[in-house]
């Protein structure tokens, strides 16, 4: 874990390298799936969303336009209506899906290939792609199978009270 210091000037210290960084040296660190952490000086919070932040409103204000506002908007509503949970609830889930299809990486050309309606698809190139032992795969597909069958009885039981 990298720690860095942010001091009152907004200068950013890393203190293993025992060196000042910048926000495009902060940027490299995500490029390299560097673990980092970034606290204030004064208060000895930690503020690394707080500087994550910060680093995409300087480059949308730089012209790369990323967020649309309606979406920016709604983020602000939820502030307001205390509902940051719900909101952070739903970030997480389209990150967690966007990850697990590798968009991050790879763009929407992965995306393109996966049948949202077809769970045995997903799971198999999951499989195919991210797990490297059968045990792993074996629980999977154990999972996606307990769950068609609960599926298919509440098919029935939807069935036989119609």
């Amino acid at each position: 874990m990298i720690n860095i210091k942010k001091y009152s000037n907004r200068r950013l210290y890393n203190t293993n390298t025992k060196k000042y960084i910048t926000q495009d040296d902060v940027v490299d660190l995500i490029k390299n799936h560097k673990d980092f952490s970034i606290i204030d000086v004064d208060t000895e919070k930690d503020i690394t969303s707080t500087v994550l932040t910060q680093i995409i409103l300087d480059k949308e204000t730089s012209g790369t336009k990323l967020i649309p506002i309606d979406f920016l908007k709604q983020i602000i509503l939820y502030y307001e209506n205390n509902k940051s949970n719900d909101m952070f609830g739903y970030i997480n889930q389209m990150y967690n899906f966007a990850n697990s299809n590798n968009l991050f990486e790879e763009g929407y050309s992965n995306f393109m290939k996966m049948n949202p309606f077809s769970f045995n698809n997903f799971f198999n190139q999951k499989n195919d792609s991210t797990t490297s032992n059968n045990s792993e795969k074996e629980n999977l597909n154990d999972e996606v199978e307990k769950l068609r069958k609960q599926i298919d009885e509440i098919q029935k039981n939807l069935n036989t009270k119609s």
